[in-house]
């Protein structure tokens, strides 16, 4: 039986999670901390899931790797990483063999200096496929910035050798399986572009595999840096002291408007934010939940602070607190449907909106400040003349000499309501392009 493959996507990270199963057995790789998906397919395969496999200390969330232990799992790791709890050390060409197959370690630094990639050979001896975390991804490499400037030249020269050693360790019809991927900010591009494949296709449009020299390969790589998620710094420490283990992620409790008006913790709206302009409870922060929500979050809600959700319904509630652990914000005090709110007959408050048309000419006239709440990077590639630059990872450094009274506006309205939320939370005056961007506003 050859080795099988099964992919997990955590769309709220932009991150995979794999199971190897064969025989009866199986092995996990770069598990979510919810592992409850992990282990119905192990269930619905008749397998154990009997060895936990780290490409690296994760940046961007923290592992499932001890829950799994916790039922029986053996947890393997690069050596470098320096795991404080129990974990099986892998050093380069270490072998882990289960069900008749094997995964290799292979040294793969480059994301960061631990980073191991996995080669999976099957029972014949004929190698498949390669889990190569954040070095090899599709299209693109995992960013070799994370680990701070004075570190970046050197992990990108031994991001682009990485990916010349997995290339000549793999016959060009195995597969890839990459950890990150489209919308995690531990990738260098935001397409998207499917999430594993063979090394034929990435042969020739990988940079890190196309580039000759490892010059060439750090000036794609380091052209336009997307910003590093606030929680980010927190992660690796978690990730090698070991994560609490919870068994099961946490369920929020459904609170009462008297109690929503009186907490102390941040109160969070996670509706779209057209129905957070048209309505929402006073001093409420606007988090739309998406994709990008939990980088949003690093960087407008201090770590793990207490946070109270205002949400549609429990479901929604329900998903976020998820995803809200899986980056370690463990402290959801409970949710309350807006409707609830409304019910209540509590006073509730309006996010002043306008249209691109509107938004176009108060930008011309210099009728009041705008702010381009874009990250560097797109501002740079795409100015916006007249607005102010204010991107929204670093709001916590503006928002205090913002302008009393402005107009918000970012690409797609997403972050221009959630920028404007906190300016109205803090008593300044403001408007948001809620639908539409920096484009609407360039056209003549």
């Amino acid at each position: 039986m050859a080795l099988k493959v099964l992919q997990f996507v955590t769309e709220a990270l932009g991150d995979a999670s794999y199971l190897v199963v064969a025989n009866g057995t199986a092995a996990a790789i770069d598990p979510q901390r919810d592992v409850r998906a992990l282990l119905a397919a192990a269930r619905e395969h008749n397998a154990s899931i009997d060895y936990v496999l780290e490409t690296h200390v994760h940046n961007d969330y923290l592992s499932g790797g001890r829950e799994l232990a916790a039922l029986g799992a053996r947890i393997a790791a690069p050596a470098k990483a320096d795991l404080e709890f129990p974990h099986l050390a892998l050093e380069d060409g270490a072998e882990l063999q289960f069900g008749g197959v094997t995964l290799r370690a292979v040294a793969a630094p480059g994301h960061t200096y631990e980073h191991t990639a996995y080669v999976g050979v099957d029972e014949r001896g004929h190698t498949r496929a390669a889990f190569t975390g954040g070095a090899l991804l599709m299209g693109s490499a995992g960013r070799s910035d994370l680990l701070g400037p004075e570190h970046t030249a050197d992990l990108t020269r031994l991001q682009w050798e990485t990916a010349q050693h997995i290339r000549g360790l793999l016959p060009s019809a195995a597969a890839l399986f990459p950890t990150h991927g489209a919308g995690s900010f531990c990738s260098t591009t935001g397409s998207t572009l499917e999430r594993y494949g063979p090394l034929s296709t990435e042969l020739t449009r990988n940079p890190a595999l196309s580039s000759l020299t490892p010059e060439a390969f750090a000036a794609i790589q380091l052209a336009a840096p997307a910003p590093i998620p606030g929680y980010y710094r927190y992660m690796a420490p978690i990730n090698r002291n070991g994560p609490k283990v919870y068994g099961e992620p946490p369920r929020p409790r459904l609170l009462s408007p008297e109690e929503v008006a009186t907490t102390t913790a941040a109160v969070v709206d996670v509706r779209p934010r057209a129905s957070f302009a048209g309505s929402h409870i006073p001093g409420s922060i606007e988090i739309e939940e998406s994709t990008s929500l939990l980088a949003y979050t690093g960087w407008l809600i201090p770590f793990n602070a207490p946070v109270v959700l205002v949400s549609e319904d429990r479901a929604q509630a329900d998903r976020v607190t998820r995803d809200f652990f899986r980056i370690g914000y463990e402290d959801v005090r409970g949710y309350l449907p807006f409707r609830d709110w409304q019910l209540s007959r509590r006073p509730t408050a309006w996010l002043p909106h306008v249209d691109s048309a509107r938004a176009r000419e108060i930008l011309r006239t210099a009728e009041m400040p705008v702010l381009d709440t874009r990250f560097s990077s797109e501002q740079l590639e795409r100015p916006l003349p007249g607005a102010l630059s204010l991107p929204l990872d670093q709001l916590t450094e503006w928002v205090d000499t913002a302008p009393a009274r402005s107009l918000v506006v970012c690409a797609s309205g997403q972050r221009a309501t959630m920028a404007a939320s906190v300016l109205l939370k803090s008593g300044r005056d403001a408007i948001a392009l809620v639908q539409g961007g920096a484009e609407e506003l360039l056209r003549n």
